[in-house]
């Protein structure tokens, strides 16, 4: 199973317009959509597609196709740039199930030292389901392609205020960050996330 992020730089002020073009072509653009959403806090003017893929063979075909279209998902018009990276879930984990998990939904992509993402995928199997109780992780996925090594990991909340109560709880509970996490870190990024209204994780 492979996973892939879209990320859609769009024109200032035509969200609306890339929605609905969105919810019409995406159904036939390959793969199945995970989830949907519009950057709130971050980068701004973007829109981000998280889609799942039966193998390798049908996320590269979907990507030609992609990359051959005159008019990507329909929205060439208010189109800036469009990057699509590939990931694979950690070994432990069950692929994101569709349904409601939370009003925000941050997506923070860590890079890692050289050599340390078998070591940090065994630090978040240990630490996860404790933090995973306190909000719902939405799946941990390695880069497969682009800047490596690096990790993607997808985390829902009710609110703003009720993300950085359970992240300050978590660290003085001692339940967060992994062991030995934070030092195989090279850098850090992350954007806060509403589901768009067709987006099949709410």
């Amino acid at each position: 199973m492979i996973h892939e992020l879209t990320t859609l730089e769009i024109k200032v002020f035509s969200n609306a317009k890339v929605y609905a073009a969105l919810q019409e072509r995406l159904p036939a653009a390959g793969g199945t959509l995970v989830g949907a959403f519009a950057a709130d806090i971050g980068d701004l003017s973007r829109v981000l597609l998280l889609r799942e893929f039966a193998d390798a063979n049908e996320a590269y075909a979907a990507k030609q196709k992609l990359l051959l279209d005159t008019d990507p998902l329909g929205c060439a018009e208010w189109l800036v740039s469009l990057k699509s990276e590939s990931y694979a879930l950690f070994p432990f984990l069950d692929a994101p199930k569709p349904g409601v998990h939370g009003k925000w939904y941050e997506l923070r992509t860590y890079s890692l030292r050289q050599g340390r993402l078998a070591e940090t995928i065994d630090a978040w199997k240990d630490a996860l389901p404790a933090r995973h109780a306190m909000s719902p992780c939405l799946g941990v996925f390695t880069a497969l392609d682009g800047e490596q090594p690096r990790f993607l990991n997808i985390w829902a909340y009710d609110s703003v205020d009720t993300r950085a109560k359970i992240r300050g709880d978590a660290v003085a509970q001692g339940v967060w960050p992994p062991k030995g996490g934070p030092a195989n870190l090279t850098k850090m990024q992350s954007s806060l996330c509403v589901p768009l209204a067709f987006s099949p994780l709410k």
